[in-house]
């Protein structure tokens, strides 16, 4: 019975179709004086930028020493923090795994100092020469994302 009914999806969907720009419409992206080369211009002459940097992070990170404890497959390593954030940190002392490096990590915070976060992390690379390591934290639970935030702002105070 089924075989027999034919529905038109037609009058359901509606034909949503772009606008068109005219032809003398502005360039959104700036003149020629706001292109790469106008700013490399502008700051060789001595002025100053005038667009406002963002910070790309979601969170800043906060420079913190914090016990962490770093697991891969075969081995096991205590590090102190550099700095954190929600959604990562950075270690400054000790060997750099390769970028893309996958890590679990028990993080103190001193709030609760028995019961660590435990964290998927992914190695971005090295902090710097020296060694060390940058990370952001992978899928991270909201329960350790909040208690981080109050934590970082705890210290802000």
């Amino acid at each position: 019975m089924a075989d027999n009914v034919r529905v038109s999806l037609e009058p359901l969907l509606p034909l949503i179709a772009p606008s068109l720009r005219p032809e003398k419409q502005p360039d959104r992206r700036g003149s020629r004086s706001d292109s790469l080369l106008g700013l490399f211009q502008r700051l060789s002459k001595g002025a100053q930028e005038r667009r406002a940097f963002r910070e790309r992070r979601a969170t800043a990170r906060v420079a913190v020493e914090l016990e962490c404890e770093e697991r891969t497959t075969d081995s096991r390593y205590v590090r102190m923090t550099n700095d954190l954030s929600t959604f990562g940190m950075s270690t400054r002392q000790g060997h750099t795994p390769a970028a893309g490096t996958r890590l679990t990590l028990c993080l103190f915070l001193p709030d609760e100092p028995l019961a660590p976060l435990k964290l998927d992390a992914e190695v971005l690379g090295p902090y710097d020469s020296g060694g060390g390591m940058r990370m952001r934290f992978k899928n991270p639970s909201v329960d350790a994302v909040k208690r981080i935030h109050r934590y970082l702002s705890s210290i802000g105070e």
